[in-house]
Parts: structure tokens; sequence; C-alpha cells
């Protein structure tokens, strides 16, 4: 798929030789002076923003609307569309990958600032006031009490779900997962030589929902079911009752549960996020994955960690990637997590009060405008529109976008194959410009097509003045 493809190139981390061995080498530099060294400060002792002073209040619309260029700076979502989806879809707008074209909160790039003064860059560990920032974030978000020696670093959480995979099942184990999914975590399965097994989600009033008997048959046989809490792309934030009921079939059939919760931070509405592992019985194994990537747009900077209550299943999946040393993160991991979870979350009210004004307005404009061709279901949680395009009967409706309205949205084959190939992912969190110009390139690119259709089923009417 086309994410696929860009996760493989946005992974690359070095010049090919051919490449490489064509650039200048570069000119003899006398060697400079010592660089005395920065007296170090902890986030917390900087100096608040005006909008973090104010509660968070300045991270407003204003704030938000102001347009952020990444064509120079190596982004996926914009650096890539040409090599993705061929040259013609240079100038379209992207809102597929599903990282935010806002402004990042300035309290995390000044710390990252005040890192790069020091001006040494060397081996960095995750240290503890980094942990317990986290802590404290996890208990005063979700009321979820986790220890430090419980946290486990990764640089992303398609990777800890596949060292989860190499940890805790064997090769051709089964792994169940609930489609529509991110697809990378699909790959990741079959990747580690698992067989994939599928549980399609119920839809119910625009709503995905558990249907216990079947989900009870799909699990039997499994070792592992990746949960995706809240999920992508589909928003929904799980309820308690059904997340109890996940946990207590998982438990019946002896499957451990590996949660991916990146998105745990972004529900929106009145929503909560309800971690799995908290509604699960005393003693069962259940593995959380989180990171602060989606919660502050910080994908690039390489971070997340799992959670691991129990200490023999912890000390068995170090043991599994201990050698390979992924269980430590870079210089910017370390300063990124620290500053988002001590000092992020003004920023993150601000932003989620933002995408919900962007989330509504593109379900109005869609409602009003191009249904029912594209239906567009309102999420709970994310910031992705996940829009059923049943009623455009074309086979690709991202493709149709790409094509017709100069729009880049993810293939709901992607998440699904062909049971959500109808479907398309739109993302929400750019600014209201762009996002009135995407929907303005969309219903037109839905009225030509209406008009096209009625040209041609004008065509089939028999002529009334000859007959």
């Amino acid at each position: 798929s086309s994410w696929i493809r860009a996760k493989s190139l946005e992974g690359c981390c070095s010049l090919p030789p051919s490449i490489a061995s064509t650039l200048p080498m570069p000119a003899a530099r006398k060697r400079p002076a010592a660089v005395a060294p920065v007296p170090r400060k902890r986030p917390a002792a900087v100096a608040a923003t005006p909008a973090a002073a104010a509660g968070g209040a300045g991270y407003g619309t204003e704030f938000f609307d102001r347009p952020v260029d990444r064509d120079a700076v190596f982004s996926v979502k914009h650096g890539l569309r040409a090599v993705i989806f061929g040259p013609e879809a240079a100038a379209s707008i992207p809102l597929w990958v599903a990282d935010m074209d806002l402004p990042c909160a300035p309290e995390i790039s000044q710390a990252l600032k005040r890192r790069i003064e020091h001006s040494t860059f060397g081996y960095t560990f995750q240290p503890s006031e980094m942990w317990a920032a986290v802590q404290t974030w996890l208990l005063e978000e979700h009321g979820w009490q986790v220890n430090e020696e419980m946290f486990v670093f990764c640089a992303s959480v398609v990777t800890a779900v596949a060292a989860c995979l190499w940890a805790f099942t064997s090769p051709d184990d089964a792994v169940l997962v609930m489609t529509p999914l991110y697809e990378p975590l699909q790959k990741a399965v079959e990747g580690a030589g698992r067989k994939l097994k599928k549980h399609e989600l119920a839809m119910s009033d625009g709503r995905y929902c558990l249907e216990r008997e079947r989900l009870r048959r799909d699990l039997q046989g499994c070792k592992v079911l990746i949960f995706c809490n809240p999920h992508n792309p589909g928003g929904r934030s799980w309820a308690a009752d059904e997340l109890r009921m996940v946990a207590e079939l998982c438990k019946q059939e002896s499957v451990l549960i590996v949660s991916d919760e990146i998105w745990s931070d972004w529900h929106l509405f009145g929503n909560r996020h309800l971690p799995i592992a908290r509604h699960a019985s005393e003693g069962q194994h259940i593995v959380t994955l989180m990171a602060p990537t989606k919660t502050w747009n910080l994908a690039g900077l390489h971070m997340s960690y799992l959670i691991i209550e129990d200490a023999a299943m912890r000390a068995r999946y170090l043991s599994a990637i201990d050698y390979a040393f992924l269980h430590y993160g870079g210089t910017f991991a370390s300063e990124g997590m620290l500053a988002a979870y001590s000092l992020g979350r003004p920023w993150l009210h601000g932003a989620k009060r933002y995408v919900e004004d962007q989330l509504s307005h593109c379900v109005a404009v869609l409602r009003e405008h191009c249904s029912p061709e594209v239906v567009p279901l309102l999420p709970e949680a994310t910031y992705l529109l996940w829009l059923d395009c049943t009623g455009l009967r074309v086979p690709n409706p991202a493709r149709f976008f790409q094509e017709e309205a100069s729009v880049l949205l993810s293939a709901g084959s992607d998440f699904g194959g062909s049971t959500t190939a109808h479907f398309a992912r739109l993302n929400a969190a750019a600014p209201r410009a762009t996002l009135d110009e995407a929907l303005a390139r969309i219903v037109a690119a839905v009225k030509r097509w209406r008009d096209r259709r009625a040209d041609v089923q004008k065509a089939l009417e028999p002529d009334v003045a000859e007959t």
C-alpha cells in the first residue's frame, strides 16, 4: 500500500553509497575552540508561554489557523506525494498520513532548542524524570497508576507490536486483529511470520461495535489479540462494558491482549479514554502500547513505550529485544517526551478544541453537499474522519478524489481489504483554510460526478416524443 511504501522510505536514515559517493568532501576546517558547557535546565523550570499561563486559552483558532510549510523538512505527507501517488499529485492537498499540519507546542520546541545548545549528542538514556512525568500524566488524565518499573521504551508502536510477537508467540501462531485496522499493524503480524486472522467489526448506526459470540469464535486458537483502543480508522471510543467483554473473552481463551492505545489522548466531544488494562481481571496478562507522538505530533522523534505490569512477562519481553537495543531512545526522544508530558497539556487542550471544530465543520459540509454519495462518520476519538463512499459506486474512492479533486486521502482498502474498499480516511488536523480548500474540491468533484451520472441516465431514457 501507499502507506507501507511511505513508512519504508521514512525509515531510511542514510544515503545509499551510489549517492553518497557523489557528494563533495567538506573543506578542511580549523579546530574550534572549546565550547563552554551550557547550564542544564529541566523543562519544569522554563517560563510558561503566554498560552500556557492562561491555561491554554491562548492556543485558539488564531494559533492553529497559521499555515505551516512542511515541504522543505522531509515530511512524508508532503515531500513524498509525487513518489507515492505519481507526479500529478505534487500539487494535491495531502490529508492522508495521520500527523498534523498544525504548529507544534512552543514548550516542546523550546525544550529541544535548549538541548541543541549543549552541542553534544552522544548516547542518551531515558531518565526517571521522564517516566515520572508519564506516570503523572497517566494518573491525572486516565486514572491509571503505573509503577516506573512497568515502563519499557520503544521507538514506535509498530516496532513494539513486532517485538511483542517475537517475545510472546512462535512462528505460525495465530494472531487476531479487528478490521478495519491501521495496515502496518497487520503487516507486522505477517512480517513476523505469524498467521494473520481477521475479525471484521460490525457496524450499527454509523458506529463500529463488537459482537460477543462472533468474537468468541474468532479468538479460538489464537495466541494474541492486537486491540486498537481507541479505534483507527473508525474513531470508536470503546466503552467500559465493551472493554470488559474483550478482556473476559481473551482470558477464557488464554489470549494475550496487545493493546495499541497510541490515540489515548485524542478522545473528543466529552469522551474519555479507558485503558483496557484497567478493565481486565486481576492478574490477566495485557501489554499496553502508548506514545506522545500522536498526542503532540512528534512522530519524527520516534518514541513510544510499553506498559507491562507482570514482571515475568516484562523480563521475557526484554530478553527478546535487549540484544538489539530496542529499548533505548535517542537524545531528542528523551527531551521530547519529558517536555511533552510535563508542559504539553495547555497546547493539547487547545488543539483538541480546534480539531473538534474542524471535524464538525467537515461533517456539516459533507452532509449538506455530498450525501448520500459520501457519508462522514463523526469520530469519538482521533482527528480522522472515516468516509463511507458507497454511494459514489467507484472501486477506490481515495483514487477518485485524487484524480477528480487533487485531494489525497487514505484508501479504505488499506485498512480492511475489499470489505472496506468503499471507504476513505480524511485527516482533519490541518488549518481551516487548507481544509476548506480540500472540502471545496471534494464537493465540486461530487457535483461533477452527479452531473455525469445524470447525463448518462438521460441518454438511456427513451425518447418520449418518438414513442
